[in-house]
Formats: structure tokens, sequence, C-alpha cells
């Protein structure tokens, strides 16, 4: 759900080792969260709360996919250097892209190498068929032209050369999947042994994520029934700036300004500030209807949980440094004390929501909201697909 996505950009990962907290002493960031907001908040029903409980089952294609990848993580490569790239090849090039002579941000592999699939790259329209025909070693320029609704609006529609290395043609020579390959490269000695153990993995992550999409939609319903007549102001303004200048600053560091970064997302610096306006005010939103729950509850957070959770997501992100966390994501220290609290709101009215069979009508919503999401998928594709390499590395849709 796109709402819990958003609020868990803006509360998720944070700082600091443990320094040992206070014990059962109640948390003041808590205790002032609940004083500026709870005034406002209208609460509707958060006991009682009803939801189909969700239950992804294992199937083949899924056990099909750990083959798959156990047998990609183990395919080796030879390179071919004594014949012409031909269409389907994957091939390593290096290149060196060029607008009237001038080099552009983010058109060179810099010597690198990257790999590519003739015919299936998502480069410009026009590139792979030029490399077509050349043996390893050549050096030869490929020409092209950005198309005119390209993301990088500086280079929409412009022609462009790029110098090109054929340095190899890329063979891979995949195992074949038997106990053998299962005993050298697993933990396991047989197939049968290895998609038993798989599965009951991925049927334990799935318990997992059925849980939380569950929890999450009982809390979707509850802010949807809540209501709130006022919003602090001046706390969403301190946000949103902090955000876009922690983006901004993401931006000089990759040696763009933040136009031309955000254009690689397909956004303007007008419709990112709207976004980032709007997600800010459904955090908010979120965040005082749940500690106004809290404090109804008489939920809170100790100083101990909060530091124990800080450490947890140092650990987890590996970065010691909570100023450069805080500057990163534009984290405040209240943020901290509500990831706590949130989670313990949330536990709290999933034991108290009440289970209700699925329906034939819920079961075709759940198939619409399915398709919706491969069309999604889809158009992401095609959104990245005319960006160079380096682009699509950096700039690429997988989330």
């Amino acid at each position: 759900m796109k709402f819990r996505k958003v609020s868990a950009i803006l509360v998720g990962a944070i700082v600091l080792s443990v320094l040992g907290g206070c014990g059962k002493k109640k948390n003041d960031a808590i205790e002032d969260m609940q004083n500026n907001y709870e005034q406002y908040v209208t609460l509707g029903e958060y006991k009682g709360v009803e939801y189909t409980p969700t239950h992804t089952e294992v199937t083949d294609d899924d056990i099909q996919y750990e083959i798959d990848s156990l047998l990609q993580d183990n395919t080796t490569e030879n390179q071919i250097m004594d014949r012409a790239a031909t269409m389907g090849d994957a091939v390593n090039i290096d290149y060196v892209g060029s607008i009237d002579g001038e080099e552009f941000d983010g058109g060179s592999t810099q010597g690198g190498g990257t790999e590519i699939t003739l015919g299936s790259s998502g480069y410009i329209e026009g590139f792979d068929e030029q490399i077509i025909g050349h043996t390893p070693g050549d050096a030869f320029d490929v020409n092209v032209t950005f198309p005119d609704d390209y993301q990088a609006e500086d280079l929409a529609g412009k022609p462009a050369v790029f110098d090109t290395t054929l340095n190899y043609i890329v063979e891979k020579v995949e195992p074949e999947y038997n106990d053998v390959l299962v005993a050298s490269a697993t933990d396991y000695k047989t197939t049968t042994e290895f998609e038993s153990a798989k599965r009951k993995e991925l049927e334990e992550q799935n318990e997992e994520s059925d849980l939380e999409t569950d929890k999450a939609a009982i809390m979707h319903k509850i802010l949807e029934s809540s209501s709130v007549s006022e919003y602090p102001e001046n706390e969403i303004n301190d946000r949103v700036k902090s955000m876009i200048d922690s983006v901004t600053q993401s931006a000089q560091s990759s040696g763009s300004d933040l136009a031309t970064y955000l254009s690689y997302y397909g956004y303007t610096e007008d419709a990112f500030r709207q976004q980032v306006e709007t997600s800010v005010k459904e955090y908010i939103e979120e965040k005082m209807i749940v500690v106004t729950i809290a404090d109804k509850e008489k939920i809170t957070a100790t100083d101990e949980e909060v530091e124990a959770k800080k450490q947890e997501l140092l650990d987890q992100m590996g970065i010691t440094d909570i100023e450069q966390l805080k500057a990163a994501y534009g984290y405040e220290d209240e943020d901290f004390d509500y990831m706590v609290l949130y989670e313990k709101v949330l536990d709290f009215v999933y034991k108290n929501a009440t289970q209700v069979e699925a329906t034939a009508t819920d079961a075709d919503e759940a198939s619409d909201e399915d398709a919706e999401d491969i069309e999604l998928v889809e158009d992401e594709d095609e959104a990245t697909s005319d960006a160079p390499a380096e682009i699509v590395d950096d700039y690429g849709t997988d989330e």
C-alpha cells in the first residue's frame, strides 16, 4: 500500500548505538507529541476493526525461481574473441557519449565495461544494431538520437555519438541442476532437500509478509475512519524543506543539479515538491492519529526501547553516524520514538481486530489490484527503456 510505503520512507531507518535508557520513565518526546496533536484528532473505531486475513501460498513457480537463481549464481562465463557479434549476443562494451563534441553526464562507462544483450539492452533505438557485425577489439562510433520525450530534458531530441569499443562476446555456461550442484553450492545434499528447505523458508517469509499486510490493512481502515481538524503547518513545512534539501545534496553529490537529477525519475521540481508535501502531510496525519490512540490506551515507548531500535537499525544499515543519517533522510529526533510507538500501537490494534472471511467480491477486487500492479510494472519498464546504461543503473525504478 503506497501510504504505508511513503510513511516508512520518512520514519524508517536511523542512528546511534545504545547509550543505556532510563528504564520505565515516560518518554518526553511522545508526551510532547500527544500534547501537540490530540486536541485536533477525532478517532474512528480502532478496536474490533474487521479484516480478512491474507494467506499467500508458495507456488511451484516460486520454487522454480529459487532453482533458476541457484543456476544463475553458478553460471560461468567465457569471453569469446574470435567471431562477430550477432543479434541476441550478450556483449561487454565501453563507450563515451558526446553531443556536438562535448561529453555529457551519465553517458560513459568510464572504462569499467558494461554488459548488454543485443536486441534487448533498453538503450536508445538503433544502438544495439550498430554493434552487430563487429569483432571484439573493434572501436567504432554509434550514432543515435535521443527521443523527444527523453527523461533528461537537456538530452531530449538531440543527436549523440558514442565512441564504442566491443571488449568481448559473453558466452554463458549454465550448470545442470542436480544433486552434485546442490551439494557443492548449498548447505543441502540433494535437489529434493533443497526444494523442501526453500519451500519452508518461503512459507515463513510469506507468513511474516501476510502479517504485515494484515496490520497495514487494519491501520489503513483506522486512518480512513479518523479525522484531523488542523495540521501543524510549521512541522510540515520544516519536514518538506528538510527532505528537499536532502535530495538536493544527493543531486550535488552525483554531480547534477536538482532539476536534472529529478528528471531521471520523471519528475519536475514542482511535481516533486507536490509529492513531498503530500507524503509529509500523510505521514503527519498518521502520526497524529497513532499518537492519540497510544495516549488513550496508555501505550508508550521507554528510552531503552528507543535506543534498542536505533541500534537495530544501525546494524541493518551498516552506518554509525547519526548526523549523517539524519541529514540524508530528513529525520527528526522524535521520529525514533514514534517508530517504536507506531509498532506497539500496530500490534495493539491487530490483537484487538476481528477476522472475517473473504467474500467473492473481495477476491475479484484482489485480482483487479494484481492486474493493476502488473500494468504499472510494464509501464515502469517502458519508462526506462531508452536510458543509457549508467542512467538505468543509477536512476532505475526498482523499488
